[in-house]
């Protein structure tokens, strides 16, 4: 038994959804609550209506309101905690307006898959953060999240596939065993379905910029290595042992992902000095590798970078961000952050032209007016006006 603490992620934008579904739905079980008390009969017949239920009792609004009621301390608190931490790195994906639509449509499935199967009706957010949790493990399976381990107190880093797995595993167990009776399991297997799904569709089309780490990459990557590891043996032969040559990069990629870990470990404390030493050593470590296999997820990857800038580390921060314009070339921030390395590369680093390459892609790019004018007048300041 596990409670999520926090990511390792960092946010280029407030979870401003987030943060409104937790206070709204908290806000919700405090009235409640306080009606109970004062009203009771009123506070049955608003449960009654907002609930989902199945047969005769369905009402269409149920698959939402039901989300934002609570049967108790401990349910609310349980749901609030899982949301408040996977929440926000999936709002920052979807953007606020999408993450918004995603919820309460990961809320109606939810709900509407647990009215069609179960007779009993049923409360709380539990399906629609199930959906956002699902969507989490497609979009960062890797990213190391800090745990409270209930059975021996202490905290522990663990991989996201396997905070989440363990959640959807015993969800499967409880709804084929009949085990953890009075709990909506149809409804959490429905929304993780949901979540995952959604999100693999949006990536393999392209809607979400594909990242090196996320599952469906993984899952190609996997193919790739058994598809090369087949070709290898016919090539071999059957006298030589598979495990000979596979076994010095298996060690390898195991290095990196400890190296990765690393970091991404000294960032969630937070401790950039430290985050920024093992990041510079692990690129020295594994420099001939291939660069987007060494950069961080988005967030982290532009705030070490940023703090490296700051720290007077130019050379650093300048490889950082070019690793992540060449990794998310797209970005909604990639103008902003080709002008700082414009300005690190032509005062800094003495590289007029690299500065001008990406000075003549903000001007081309028909972006943002303000970031537009800069670029023109950093490219007349560098002799090079178009």
């Amino acid at each position: 038994m596990f409670i999520p603490l926090s990511t390792d992620l960092s946010l280029s934008r407030k979870p401003v959804v987030t943060r409104t579904l937790v206070g709204l739905t908290v806000a919700m079980h405090f009235f409640m609550v306080a009606l109970a008390k004062t009203d009771p009969d009123l506070a049955s017949a608003i449960l009654s209506w907002g609930q989902i239920q199945g047969g005769p009792g369905f009402h269409w609004w149920g698959l939402f309101t039901a989300a934002f009621l609570h049967g108790g301390w401990l349910h609310l608190i349980g749901n609030m905690v899982f949301l408040w931490v996977f929440g926000p790195s999936v709002e920052n994906r979807f953007g606020r307006v999408g993450y918004l639509g995603f919820y309460l449509a990961g809320a109606a499935v939810s709900g509407g898959a647990h009215a069609l199967i179960e007779p009993m009706p049923a409360i709380g957010a539990s399906g629609a953060i199930a959906a956002v949790t699902g969507a989490f493990i497609v979009l960062f399976p890797q990213t190391r999240i800090r745990c409270l381990w209930l059975l021996g107190l202490t905290i522990i880093h663990a991989p996201a596939w396997w905070v989440i797995g363990l959640g959807i595993i015993w969800n499967v167990l409880a709804a084929g065993f009949g085990m953890d009776r009075g709990v909506a399991n149809i409804a959490h297997l429905a929304g993780y379905a949901f979540g995952i799904g959604l999100t693999m569709v949006l990536i393999w089309t392209h809607v979400f910029p594909r990242q090196p780490y996320d599952l469906l990459t993984a899952f190609r990557q996997a193919k790739r290595r058994r598809e090369l590891r087949s070709a290898t043996a016919d090539l071999r032969g059957p006298t030589r042992p598979e495990q000979a040559v596979d076994k010095p990069q298996d060690e390898r990629t195991e290095a990196m992902a400890q190296a990765r870990a690393e970091v991404s470990r000294f960032m969630a404390e937070p401790d950039l000095p430290r985050a920024a030493k093992a990041y510079c050593a692990m690129l020295d470590r594994f420099a001939d590798a291939p660069r987007s296999l060494l950069t961080l997820p988005r967030n982290m990857q532009y705030e070490l970078a940023t703090w490296l800038y700051a720290q007077g580390q130019y050379a650093q921060a300048a490889d950082a961000f070019d690793r992540l314009l060449e990794v998310y070339p797209k970005d909604a921030e990639g103008d902003q952050i080709r002008l700082l390395l414009a300005r690190a590369y032509s005062h800094r680093l003495g590289r007029p032209g690299d500065a001008v390459t990406l000075l003549d892609h903000v001007i081309e790019s028909g972006g943002d007016d303000q970031l537009r004018t800069i670029a023109e007048r950093e490219r007349q300041a560098l002799g090079q006006e178009k």
